[in-house]
């Protein structure tokens, strides 16, 4: 005997599948307004209102990694290092778990859209996450926390599965290998730089880079006889925010200017451009997507002709609702910066402060910023990093 349903039970079933997805589609949708909040306050500058913003991140909440990433940033800004490099070791902990495929989230956005997925972030974002965590180790004198960094950044990058290099993680991941005076494997991240980068020359033995064909719009005010360096990290503008990264900001790249006791030393070199890295991401896996995409137009046609069996006018609405919910996931580590750059120039001996002006590829003046902390000090190398005062 075959037992059947009864045709209520079936178009229950079928609504269940509906509401289920739909309510899944608009809570992958919806915007979080701590996180807005708190990105809008990072970038004029209220880093205290931006950290209080992030107090409270959900551990289950399918976003919790994006959350720690923008929180890590906030945190580093602040000052606050252990903080910030605990929301970072965190996110790169859930991201290894996440390394594990969801079953359940990938069954759920097969009927919704990838919104619904647990916030991985790009490869780039992954491995930047271990750069800025660096930088942490750097400002704290961890040399030996900062290699380890590094060496995440390496193994990273050689196994990029085709998505692209990061010139910046590459003379990050160098130059922490030269804090515990690992000059062969530093030696190797700094002439890969000079290969990803023709324009850049960066001596292997020194770590010391500059442009190829750029003078200086000025000569610096430099004594021969300092023996002392100053490395400082600098970020220069706001990441993309957005769908397509054709409309993203191009051009040439912004620096900076720095000077120790009105001395003018010399301007930091571009490594990394936050738009080419989201293009060519986007580039590397747009065949991926759009399979995927097409199998859930495929699931979503097929749970639709299945209802419309039973009920037309159902079926018809099941279709409507289900691609109302086809959106692109253009969840982003959007505190991250437009431009990463390095300046290695000689220094007097004990700087104890640093004053950057950023100024645009015309030379225009953007904002004035002057670091006191942290500068820290490797033998004859003094350490310090920046980001533009307007963001």
């Amino acid at each position: 005997m075959i037992f059947r349903y009864p045709i209520s039970t079936r178009y229950s079933r079928g609504w269940r599948v509906v509401l289920f997805a739909l309510l899944a589609g608009l809570l992958a949708g919806c915007s979080t307004p701590p996180l807005q909040t708190a990105r809008e306050n990072f970038h004029v500058g209220r880093f205290q209102q931006a950290n209080q913003n992030l107090a409270a991140i959900p551990e289950d909440d399918k976003d919790a990694v994006l959350y720690l990433m923008e929180r890590g940033m906030i945190r580093q800004a602040l000052g606050q290092y252990d903080a910030s490099s605990a929301d970072w070791r965190k996110a790169a902990e859930k991201n290894d778990l996440l390394e594990t495929y969801s079953v359940s989230q990938g069954a759920v956005s097969l009927i919704a859209n990838d919104r619904v997925l647990s916030f991985r972030g790009a490869p780039f974002e992954r491995t930047l996450l271990y750069a800025f965590l660096a930088k942490n180790y750097l400002a704290q004198k961890n040399w030996d926390y900062a290699a380890i960094c590094a060496r995440n950044i390496i193994r990273r990058l050689d196994n990029n599965d085709g998505f692209p290099d990061i010139p910046y993680g590459r003379y990050m991941a160098g130059f922490c290998m030269e804090m515990i005076n690992d000059e062969g494997n530093a030696a190797i991240q700094y002439k890969t730089v000079s290969k990803l980068l023709p324009d850049i020359v960066v001596d292997e033995d020194t770590g010391l880079l500059y442009p190829r064909n750029l003078k200086d719009s000025r000569s610096p005010q430099t004594d021969k006889g300092w023996r002392n360096e100053l490395i400082c990290f600098v970020l220069i503008g706001r990441i993309p925010t957005g769908e397509n990264p054709s409309v993203f900001p191009t051009g040439e790249a912004p620096y900076a200017e720095l000077y120790c006791t009105n001395l003018y030393l010399g301007r930091s070199v571009p490594l990394a451009n936050m738009a080419d890295l989201i293009s060519a991401t986007t580039k590397r896996t747009a065949m991926i997507q759009m399979a995927k995409d097409a199998t859930r137009v495929a699931v979503k046609i097929g749970i639709s002709q299945a209802i419309k069996q039973q009920n037309e006018a159902l079926g018809f609405l099941t279709e409507l609702l289900l691609f109302s919910m086809e959106q692109p996931d253009t969840r982003r580590w959007e505190t991250l910066p437009l431009w990463l750059e390095v300046a290695r120039l000689p220094c007097p001996p004990n700087p104890t402060e640093i004053k950057v002006v950023f100024k645009d590829a015309g030379h225009h003046t953007l904002g004035t910023t002057v670091i006191t902390t942290p500068i820290v000090r490797r033998g004859n190398l003094y350490i310090t990093f920046c980001r533009d005062a307007g963001n």
